[in-house]
């Protein structure tokens, strides 16, 4: 009796780009060798499935060493396609590495004088699973989930901004399980907004946004549990510290979801970086407002008159706190 088996073939392996990253102790810093992954999705275009990217060609990204650069108007299969999001995969290529920050630090440095209103680049982190979904897995980019409940996927999230105009912070949305019950509008410091220092994230203010500039978090815990996340930033041999950290009492946490504890948890779980770029007329919410300076938007301008725009990551660090800078 003959058995029929169905099987699901891939295409021609992704060629993923080298990517270099750092993990640090009291007694100095190791590379550790990785790689970047794009998200399954191609902008708004296509679910490109087990389809192989070239990335600088299709969605604009170029990795050197430890240095990431997205650039904001692409064209992948005859259409435009606007920025990109990227994740680090492990030496094997298949899972997402994962991050554990829990009383750790997490440092990069970020040029972004390009970045303009209505134009977001962010670098944060999601419980994103380890080894992606099926069938295509990490090495095609699935599985991706954020407090908001983008596509319908929800995971605790946390915001590592810096890079975006007139606007920066730290942002956490904890939820009651690792996929449901998120705080979508969550907590977050963000000192134009909240401290009412608007030349502190600026061109030529306090924090240089024309330079690059070092983004160190501190994930502050008590044993295994978070108990604040506290900001500072390295310019010029400058360490300038946020006037504001998180903490349960910052957030008005009384319990529940809403706990510092309770997104230490899901760090204590692990999870994935995120590089993004992308664009949108309704940004208010980011830059402008009581959040930023920007008054008016017009992506499409934007789009036609700086299409090669970019945002550049570099020198990403992970370890003990006080270690990675």
């Amino acid at each position: 009796m003959l058995a029929l088996f169905a099987c699901y073939v891939f295409s021609a392996a992704e060629a993923h780009p080298k990517f270099t990253y750092k993990k640090c102790t009291k007694g100095g810093c190791t590379p550790v060798s990785a790689f970047i992954v794009h998200d399954k999705h191609i902008g708004q275009v296509s679910d490109r499935k087990d389809t192989a990217i070239d990335y600088e060609k299709d969605v604009g990204v170029t990795v050197s060493g430890g240095t990431v650069s997205q650039k904001l108007v692409n064209t992948y299969n005859g259409q435009k396609v606007i920025g990109s999001r990227l994740y680090v995969l492990n030496a094997d290529e298949k899972n997402y590495e994962i991050f554990k920050l829990t009383g750790k630090e997490f440092t990069y440095t970020v040029e972004m004088k390009e970045i303009q209103c209505g134009v977001n680049a962010a670098l944060y982190t999601c419980e994103m699973p380890a080894a992606g979904k099926p069938p295509y897995g990490a090495a095609y980019g699935s599985g991706y989930c954020d407090g908001n409940c983008v596509d319908g996927s929800c995971c605790p999230e946390f915001d590592i901004p810096g890079g975006f105009f007139s606007c920066n912070g730290l942002h956490c949305s904890p939820c009651s399980t690792p996929t449901n019950g998120c705080d979508t509008s969550g907590c977050g410091y963000n000192p134009y907004r909240d401290s009412q220092d608007k030349t502190f994230w600026a061109v030529g203010g306090k924090v240089d946004v024309s330079r690059a500039v070092t983004v160190v978090t501190q994930f502050v815990a008590t044993g295994t549990t978070l108990t604040e996340i506290k900001r500072k930033y390295v310019q010029g041999g400058k360490v300038i510290e946020a006037a504001k950290s998180l903490s349960d009492k910052f957030c008005n946490y009384n319990g529940g979801t809403r706990t510092m504890a309770n997104m230490g948890a899901s760090f204590n779980r692990g999870h994935v970086l995120v590089f993004s770029l992308w664009d949108g007329d309704g940004m208010s919410w980011l830059d402008g407002g009581n959040a930023g300076s920007c008054t008016s938007y017009n992506v499409r301008q934007v789009e036609a008159t700086s299409p090669n725009l970019k945002v550049t990551w570099s020198d990403v660090r992970f370890g003990d706190i006080d270690s990675t800078y």
